[in-house]
C-alpha cells in the first residue's frame, strides 16, 4: 500500500491554548527558556561553536516572539517562577542572561557556567546539568513534551504523511540534541510523554506559505 502523501500541518488553536494552560500549571522557572536555547545552540553548532547570548536571543525571537506585541515586551512564555498565567516580558534578553543576572544564588547558576563578560561571554553546561535543571528549574516535576512542543511550534507547519504529536516531538528532540544515548538521558530526566492528550484533531491542514519546522 502506498504511503500517504505528505501535507503541511499546523497545531490547531485549541491544541495550543490547551497546551499553554497545561504549562501554566507546571512549576517551570522562566530561565528554562535559556536552558533550552543553550541546548539548541550546542546542537546546531555540534558542540564546536561557543554559545553566546545572541543564541539565546535567537531562540526567543524564533519561539517566544509575539506578532503585534509592544516593542518593550515582545516575548511571551507560559511559565514563570512566581504566579501563573501567560506573561509578556521585556526585550532585554541580554540583560536577563548576563553574568550579573546569573549569580550564584540563581537557579540557572546550578546548570550553566558563564566564561567572560558582556558580549564576549560564552555559555556552557555544567556536568550533570539535566539533573540540576530538573531540581532547580523544574522543581522536580517533569515537563509534558507534547504541551511544550505545541506551544513552541505554534506558528510553524510540519510536512508529514499523517498528523502525529509523536513525529513533532521527534523533530523537537532532534533540534534540541535530545536523541542518542546522552540526549535520551537528558530527555528522560526533563520530560515525560503526554501523547495520549493529543489526537489527529489537534492538527489542521495549513496553507502553503506557513513556516516549516
Amino acid at each position: 500500500m502506498a504511503e500517504p502523501a505528505e501535507q503541511l500541518y499546523v497545531f490547531s488553536k485549541d491544541a495550543v491554548l490547551r497546551s499553554i494552560a497545561t504549562l501554566e500549571e507546571q512549576p517551570i522557572h522562566e530561565h528554562f527558556s535559556g536552558y533550552l536555547a543553550i541546548l539548541r545552540a550546542l546542537t546546531i553548532g555540534k558542540g564546536l561553536e561557543a554559545v553566546k547570548v545572541a543564541d539565546i536571543r535567537e531562540f526567543h525571537d524564533r519561539y517566544l516572539h509575539v506578532l503585534g506585541a509592544p516593542d518593550r515586551s515582545p516575548y511571551v512564555r507560559p511559565f514563570k517562577s512566581r504566579g501563573k498565567g501567560l506573561t509578556l516580558f521585556n526585550a532585554n534578553v541580554s540583560g536577563s542572561y548576563s553574568p550579573a543576572s546569573i549569580r550564584a544564588d540563581r537557579p540557572l547558576a546550578e546548570v550553566v557556567e558563564i566564561h567572560g563578560t558582556n558580549r564576549d561571554a560564552n555559555y556552557t553546561l555544567k556536568d550533570g546539568h539535566a539533573a540540576a535543571a530538573f531540581k532547580s528549574l523544574l522543581r522536580e516535576r517533569k515537563v509534558p513534551v507534547g504541551a511544550l512542543v505545541a506551544f513552541l511550534y505554534r506558528d510553524y507547519g510540519f510536512r508529514l504523511p499523517l498528523p502525529s504529536i509523536e513525529d513533532v516531538a521527534d523533530l523537537f528532540r532532534e533540534e534540541f540534541g535530545l536523541t542518542g544515548s546522552d540526549g535520551s538521558s537528558i530527555f528522560n530526566t526533563l520530560f515525560f510523554t503526554d501523547f495520549g492528550d493529543f489526537s489527529t484533531a489537534d492538527f489542521d491542514v495549513a496553507e502553503e506559505g506557513s513556516h516549516n519546522a
